[in-house]
């Protein structure tokens, strides 16, 4: 079988389904830009990558390309990692027969009523939709999508990528002692930080050595305020924008993603479960499912102060139970979001399209 990928940058899941995929004997030819840390396994495994950056969902130069590389490489099957890529699929082969799949993370902006939305999940050309979480796959089926369409695949992981050391509590200013609330995100208003702020804000008189750490840059203006009236400025950790921001999970007793809409599975989560640290989530989108609907960590209402702070309260005040949840956690990424059962997965639902059926060797 031999496919064609269109991504953007190729994340480290990405990275490892195409070299699981060409591994398994798959031909794999990938328009995208994958980092640089990543090329070399997909190069290794046989993949084909041409450099191209999709500019717009009309992008004439990739239309040529994807049409080109079918054309030339005899390629069965078409999967779309990225908007723009999916809807210059949909155009380039209008008149062709070849399978289009698709990959969907998000849940919201689709729209029958949208003439892009038919360009992109709802054009008939797409014969598969990959739904990156239950969430997802609901949200597509209550817009009309048949069930058949719309197929499961969580993006899997391995707990080893996440297994490096953590750099010592003292290079971010934390003391050893310190019980440590951690979020890592681009902080734009729907991540829900100034909620997380407020809770543990509400809470620093009542806790000795409760710490918050947020790494990540700020775009939220509403957030430097309440930085600025935090009432104890020395329990405060700013990382900013940090390559290494996988390394400082460790750092943290827990982590919070307290988003109030449409997130998926966020990755700094999945991350830090990977290596032992409990979570506590907001039940928007997929997190609930993340953490099996808080049997592997604590779910709460979105932008509830609260209820935020009475779950921080709780695993500061009872550490055998975040010891408990940091494993549950770790054990839900083992067996739940593994790398191995998604390249499988991706396989089966490659092969269903051109009729085939393979077993990959792990």
């Amino acid at each position: 079988m031999r496919i064609l990928a269109i991504a953007t940058t190729v994340d480290k899941p990405e990275a490892h389904i195409f070299s699981g995929l060409a591994r398994s004997g798959v031909q794999v030819w990938i328009i995208a830009t994958p980092l640089p840390e990543h090329r070399e396994l997909l190069t290794s495994s046989g993949v084909h990558i041409i450099d191209h950056s999709f500019t717009h969902r009309f992008d004439r130069t990739g239309i040529k390309l994807i049409r080109k590389i079918v054309r030339d490489n005899s390629i069965d099957v078409v999967y779309a990692l990225s908007n723009r890529g999916l809807s210059c699929a949909v155009l380039g082969l209008m008149n062709q027969k070849i399978p289009i799949v698709a990959y969907r993370g998000t849940m919201g902006h689709l729209s029958r009523f949208d003439p892009t939305a038919w360009l992109t999940y709802l054009n008939p050309r797409v014969k598969k939709i990959m739904c990156v979480s239950q969430a997802v796959q609901k949200y597509l089926l209550d817009l009309g999508i048949k069930e058949d369409k719309a197929a499961l695949v969580y993006k899997g992981h391995d707990i080893e990528w996440y297994q490096t050391p953590p750099p010592p509590r003292s290079s971010e200013g934390i003391p050893e002692e310190a019980f440590v609330v951690g979020c890592t995100a681009v902080m734009r208003p729907v991540k829900g930080v100034d909620v997380l702020i407020e809770a543990v804000a509400s809470l620093v008189k009542e806790l000795p050595n409760l710490h918050l750490l947020l790494v990540g840059p700020i775009k939220d203006p509403t957030i430097d305020k309440l930085l600025k009236e935090f009432p104890e400025t020395n329990r405060l950790h700013l990382t900013g924008y940090r390559t290494d921001a996988t390394r400082l999970a460790r750092l943290s007793d827990v982590v919070v993603m307290a988003s109030k809409t449409r997130e998926g599975f966020p990755k700094s989560v999945i991350e830090a479960m990977s290596q032992g640290v409990p979570a506590i989530v907001s039940a928007v989108g997929g997190m609930p499912e993340l953490v099996d609907q808080g049997n592997a960590g604590i779910v709460v209402p979105p932008s509830d102060v609260p209820a935020l702070a009475n779950a921080i309260r709780q695993l500061y005040q009872n550490p055998e139970q975040a010891k408990t949840l940091g494993r549950l956690g770790q054990r839900r990424i083992v067996e739940v979001f593994n790398i191995n059962t998604t390249i499988q997965k991706t396989r089966n639902i490659l092969d269903s399209l051109t009729k085939r059926n393979v077993t990959i060797q792990k």
